[in-house]
């Protein structure tokens, strides 16, 4: 088995990992980088196959999880490719079509599950659910022949599936393996302190919303499951009441877990055009009778923490509710020099605190480490980073690579 990195052997997200065993091509994951925001500015990697489907020997692509740098390229590809990956990462996909330019549907992928082996080709893969802020997310341990290749996708330990990442570290199949293919997201960062937990961070949000008066907005993405969580049960401990926007509330009815709180749900009026104009106004009849309608915000704004995205802000001046709240910001913070509008100035300009309260979904140095010893495999080649070489200053066997550069497993 022989493996090249496509893209994000030198920089953070766009994953695209090309394994070639017996004459047969597999991906694992086909990301976006995160420098453009749109696939078409983007070409598809020099893998024959991929863009025509003329190539027998062409498996399909294996995806680790569903955030748009590392599946983000797939509509670029043949439409017949064959896609693999976790039952609720297609439903997650699929859900956020009525809303958002990255959502999919891929009604012939083939999805898997944690820890049940498949094979594709002279390909075997082994998914284990991973600890990372977009839900379903899986490492992957392949092998083909007596070869073993085990990829790490994006993780860490320190969020609420941390249960995950304790039973990785003690998995004996992946013990030894010739190559361990791991995210290094914070090599770059000058401080390598250990994360946050998302625990913590909940204590944290509680006692900032406790000591607000006014409305409390919530800025994070719909999509990430964990923080949902974390924002629900400090709106409850705090005596508050949360409030999803119709997108994620369509989220988490595409999920349909039990142990997923169902909050009540506001439908801005940007949303509500949106679906209107694209004929997607059925998403909203599963929570209807859980509406939070405009002219009941500003009557309850002390008892409320709602979900906040840029594009709300004309609609919450409007309803003339914002003085002396608070908008917690629980992103990663360079987002913020990102967006097309200010959100620091604008909540100054309506007396709103700006508080960032924020634990990041990758991996902390201690957290790479744990793993690497763990698995102790002979080679550990690091992805998903802007700064591989620090690798070898915490794992000695660590070995960056080029884009382009064929690896024998």
């Amino acid at each position: 088995m022989k493996l090249r990195i496509h893209r994000g052997a030198r920089e953070i997200g766009g994953n695209c990992i090309e394994l070639s065993a017996d004459g047969k091509t597999l991906l694992l994951d086909l990301g976006m980088p995160l420098s453009v925001s749109n696939a078409a500015d983007v070409h598809l990697p020099d893998i024959v196959g991929l863009a025509d489907s003329n190539d027998q020997n062409f498996l399909g692509v294996v995806l680790s999880h569903p955030h748009a740098d590392h599946y983000g390229l797939l509509t670029k590809a043949a439409q017949n490719t064959q896609i693999y990956l976790g039952q609720d990462a297609q439903r997650l996909l699929r859900a956020a079509l009525p809303f958002t330019s990255f959502g999919l549907d891929l009604p012939n992928a083939t999805t898997y599950r944690d820890r049940e082996t498949f094979n594709i080709g002279p390909f075997s893969i082994t998914p284990f659910l991973a600890d990372h802020s977009a839900f379903d997310s899986y490492s992957l341990l392949v092998e083909a022949g007596s070869r073993k290749l085990f990829y790490t996708g994006d993780f860490r330990g320190h969020g609420r599936k941390h249960g995950a990442f304790k039973q990785l570290l003690a998995e004996p199949s992946i013990k030894g393996v010739d190559v361990l293919l791991m995210e290094g997201t914070h090599l770059g960062r000058e401080d390598h302190a250990s994360a946050q937990t998302e625990y913590s961070l909940e204590d944290d949000i509680t006692q900032s919303i406790s000591n607000t008066t006014g409305l409390v907005l919530a800025c994070f993405s719909g999509q990430n499951i964990d923080r949902f969580v974390t924002f629900w049960k400090a709106a409850r401990r705090a005596g508050r009441v949360f409030v999803a926007d119709a997108y994620l509330a369509h989220i988490l009815g595409a999920l349909n877990r039990p142990s997923l709180p169902k909050p009540p749900v506001f439908l801005p009026a940007k949303m509500k055009s949106k679906l209107i104009r694209e004929k997607n106004t059925s998403v909203v009849i599963p929570f209807r009778r859980r509406r939070i309608y405009p002219e009941q915000i500003a009557g309850r704004a002390n008892n409320l923490v709602m979900i906040f995205r840029s594009s709300m802000m004309a609609e919450f001046e409007k309803l003339k509710c914002l003085d002396g709240g608070k908008l917690i910001y629980s992103q990663w913070p360079g987002y913020t020099d990102q967006d097309r509008v200010n959100i620091k100035e604008w909540c100054v300009s309506h007396n709103l605190s700006f508080e960032i309260q924020h634990t990041s979904g990758h991996a902390d140095t201690q957290t790479l480490v744990s793993l690497a010893q763990a698995v102790s495999a002979k080679r550990v080649i690091p992805i998903h980073s802007d700064a591989p070489e620090r690798l070898r200053d915490f794992i000695p066997n660590a070995t960056p690579i080029n884009d382009g550069e064929w690896i024998n497993i």
